[in-house]
């Protein structure tokens, strides 16, 4: 799926709670959508703003501990390098 499918799901899919949420994100992801992709999902579906959307999404059953702490580790990483460029 590309990003506009990803956005065009999002838009079309009816919000009933948390738990349907992350089983609908359990889906995309078991289609192949990656981390990013799901998280422009929950973006759009929710209409946050996109550190909201990452925080929401990780915080999803979708995600096992392991999965969770290599996410946390490079979201940790790329905040990092973007310190040390200003």
């Amino acid at each position: 799926m590309n990003l506009e499918d990803i956005k065009k799901e999002a838009a079309a899919y009816r919000y009933k709670d948390v738990k349907s949420l992350s089983e609908k994100v359990t889906e995309l992801k078991n289609k192949g959508v990656s981390f990013l992709g799901c998280v422009a999902f929950v973006q759009t579906n929710q209409n946050i703003p996109l550190d909201k959307a990452r925080e929401l999404t990780v915080s999803l059953d979708t995600y096992n501990e392991e999965e969770k702490e290599r996410i946390e580790a490079a979201y940790q990483l790329m905040l990092s390098e973007f310190k040390e460029e200003e």
